[in-house]
């Protein structure tokens, strides 16, 4: 089902590459020819500067900055930020939910808001003290505890109207809480750029090995993923991974993380705020077998969410030892190239609606 986005024209190349504009060419005219050469010549489509990778002892491969974080996500919405649910917009949203603005939140600065906020706190325990005189009074009296308790809930309708008239007129904004006061910045008028965009790591060896985006070192992320010596298993499994993700990028699919729906991979037509994602896709290798449970259980998630279920087996085309020698050498691109990818779509049978 496509999604109405606002701001289409931010999505308009599905991959950190964008294609070089060349001047137009007319061909009985010599200068157009000597233009069009000198700008084929200087152009170019490659990044200024590559974008830093931050490999965490975690295992968690990151990428700081917004501008950086921006241009992954507009450009084949690579990654996640870790405070957002797909996009990084946890800083934008911190921001508009606190009010800040150029002079602090909402006019005011920090110490000002929090001056407003401790004279609001001793004017209710001022107004609640006296209260609870009136309380006691009410109950020497011999006044029903139902009426006590009525009208305690007028007092406290009462002091809430107060309160909200009381912020309208001193301009005070949504409430500040404790842990909002160590994000926010010293000049009071942003948040500190603690969200971070998190690649999966087929991501980070895609944008470092296929394309020329990410300033990383590909040997570092593999012993970061699968440690410093690796069984072979382990680095087919890595392989195969990889070989899919890389298959349905370049047949143009947004390829983004399925952990969500117990699956490997979402396939989305051209992305997350355009489309919902259609396919589900499981990496499995040829010779892997599981009983109809597992395959119902996936099937089930995956057909609750209104996507198909795609089995992709993904085949070694070499003997195990030629793939060895490669990864060993550092040839990584042929260790890949050595997989190639078979789908096979898997739907529930149901009685009542397979009937045709």
């Amino acid at each position: 089902m496509a999604k109405r986005v606002a701001g289409s024209k931010r999505y308009v190349h599905p991959l950190p590459i964008e294609p070089v504009v060349l001047p137009p060419l007319i061909a009985h005219n010599p200068l157009s020819w000597v233009y069009w050469v000198l700008a084929y010549v200087t152009s170019s489509n490659q990044l200024p500067r590559k974008i830093p990778l931050e490999v965490g002892a975690d295992g968690r491969y990151t990428v700081t900055g917004r501008e950086q974080m921006q241009y992954l996500w507009e450009h084949g919405f690579f990654g996640t930020g870790q405070l957002s649910r797909s996009e990084p917009t946890w800083q934008a949203r911190t921001v508009d939910r606190l009010q800040l603005d150029t002079e602090g939140i909402a006019g005011h600065k920090l110490e000002q808001v929090t001056q407003l906020r401790r004279k609001q706190r001793l004017e209710f325990k001022r107004e609640r003290a006296s209260f609870e005189r009136k309380r006691l009074e009410l109950r020497r009296q011999g006044v029903l505890e139902s009426e006590i308790l009525e009208q305690e809930r007028l007092w406290l309708k009462q002091l809430r109207d107060r309160e909200l008239q009381w912020e309208a007129s001193t301009g005070d904004p949504s409430p500040v809480r404790a842990e909002d006061a160590e994000i926010i910045a010293e000049d009071g008028a942003s948040v500190l750029p603690i969200e971070k965009l998190e690649l999966m790591p087929v991501e980070a060896l895609f944008l470092t090995l296929a394309l020329p985006v990410l300033h990383a070192d590909a040997p570092a992320i593999l012993a970061r993923t699968l440690g410093p010596q690796p069984a072979l298993p382990q680095i087919e499994r890595l392989c195969r991974l990889y070989a899919a993700y890389h298959h349905y990028r370049s047949h143009g699919w947004c390829v983004r993380s399925g952990i969500k729906f117990g699956c490997d991979f979402l396939l989305y037509r051209r992305g997350p705020p355009f489309h919902h994602a259609e396919f589900s896709v499981m990496v499995l290798a040829p010779d892997e077998r599981h009983d109809y449970t597992w395959y119902s259980t996936v099937a089930r998630v995956v057909g609750g969410a209104q996507k198909t279920l795609v089995l992709a087996y993904v085949a070694r085309r070499a003997a195990a030892d030629q793939l060895a020698a490669l990864w060993h050498a550092r040839r990584y691109m042929e260790a890949f190239a050595l997989f190639e990818v078979h789908e096979l779509v898997y739907r529930r049978w149901l009685p009542g609606k397979n009937r045709e």
